[in-house]
């Protein structure tokens, strides 16, 4: 269990920063918004806590969708006028307002939870600024910063499982959104261009509608199904669905 720990949020993160490398700051903001990490954190919360613990954890995990719109709205408001630090504390501030609010609310259905996160996302995408046709140019500088942030992956997804039990689901859901990989690439590609920020930005709102997906799959099906094909299932959807968005509706910078 620990070594799985240690190993399947990094491959992950490993994954989009080959990506990123490759394609550019929309692609690897679009991996970034699928649960990349709520989806690890959950899978170890359900064999760790158990089905029911693990079903309103992605309760919490979808409305940290809503935390994590507020974060990208922020940011990419702040950038269009400032550096990255003022737009990462702002878009920071705005992710632990928006939490705190949340958790003061009575307990949510995912029935409810689903419609309010895409709710959520939906405006903030039709809201971020519109930027120019871009090319990105962006490539990351070398294997030492891809394995940092791997690192940082490991140690993310084994602290969030391993408090799980003493926080609640609620909280666990909400901290395992809580956009690590989101500000890093934001921020690194905010050094060379605000515009590649944003275009970051758009990118993970757009996956995140996939991991809605994935954390609505999760709490229905998790239930009455085998927790590996549960999320074998979830997974695919939760691909699935970002790529029908852009096929259907391409975003510009994409």
């Amino acid at each position: 269990m620990i070594l799985l720990k240690l190993t399947m949020a990094p491959v992950l993160i490993g994954l989009v920063s080959m990506a990123e490398r490759k394609w550019g700051a929309s692609v690897s903001g679009l991996l970034v918004g699928l649960p990349l990490t709520g989806g690890p954190v959950l899978f170890f919360v359900t064999l760790e806590q158990g089905k029911s613990f693990s079903a309103r954890t992605s309760v919490g995990s979808m409305m940290g969708l809503v935390a994590l719109s507020a974060f990208a709205m922020v940011y990419a408001r702040i950038s269009q006028a400032h550096g990255w630090q003022p737009s990462l504390l702002a878009a920071t501030g705005a992710y632990i307002v928006t939490s705190i609010l949340l958790m003061k609310l009575p307990s949510l259905s995912m029935g409810w939870a689903f419609p309010i996160a895409c709710g959520a996302l939906s405006l903030v995408l039709f809201c971020l600024p519109r930027e120019p046709s871009l090319t990105p140019e962006f490539k990351i500088s070398s294997a030492r910063e891809i394995s940092l942030r791997m690192a940082m992956a490991a140690a993310i997804v084994f602290l969030l499982t391993s408090f799980a039990s003493l926080i609640g689901p609620m909280s666990s859901g909400l901290v395992s959104i809580f956009p690590v990989y989101t500000s890093i690439l934001a921020v690194f590609n905010h050094t060379k261009s605000s515009i590649l920020a944003r275009t970051v930005l758009k990118g993970v709102i757009t996956g995140a509608f996939g991991a809605a997906v994935f954390f609505l799959i999760v709490a229905s099906a998790l239930g009455s199904t085998a927790t590996g094909l549960c999320f074998v299932f979830a997974t695919l959807a939760a691909v699935a669905v970002p790529a029908l968005l852009l096929s259907c509706f391409r975003p510009a910078n994409f």
